[in-house]
């Protein structure tokens, strides 16, 4: 089974111009975890509800252990201040600014078995579907394989 036989070509895409706001609106408007950077008719990056809640959660203190709970009451409180200012920052941030840049992608015509194995290998969601001129036409998710899975 082919890529191309899987795939979703309704792709949604997003710039790398426009906020983080718009990104996390998009994908709850459309129920995907994550987008397909474009620019130019080119993928340059894919941004996740990973790489948000990644930058959001940067500011808390790991703890460990419960003699760690007691010491780090102050930094769980100083972190929870510091979480409320990267909430604000968000809003100001672009979708170029959190993007994963590292882009795996797949053609139409590979085996759907090499799409999983990339995914599973760079433990990737989606992957995009980009033609032999370099132009997105689709998108492969995990669900899409195991969908055509159940199918065979």
């Amino acid at each position: 089974m082919l890529v191309k036989d899987v795939m979703s070509e309704n792709v949604i895409t997003i710039s790398p111009e426009e906020s983080i706001r718009d990104a996390i609106e998009k994908m709850a408007k459309n129920n995907v975890s994550g987008l397909i950077v474009v620019e130019n008719e080119k993928v340059v990056g894919v941004i996740s509800e990973s790489d948000v809640i990644k930058f959001l959660s940067s500011g808390f203190p790991e703890i460990k252990t419960p003699i760690n709970v007691a010491l780090s009451i102050l930094q769980v409180l100083e972190s929870g201040i510091k979480i409320m200012n990267e909430v604000k920052k968000i809003g100001k941030l672009k979708v170029k600014d959190l993007m994963n840049k590292r882009v795996f992608s797949v053609k139409p015509e590979d085996a759907v078995l090499e799409a999983a194995r990339i995914m599973s290998k760079k433990d990737v969601r989606r992957l995009p579907v980009i033609d032999e001129n370099g132009k997105l036409v689709g998108v492969i998710s995990r669900t899409d394989i195991l969908k055509a899975l159940v199918k065979e």
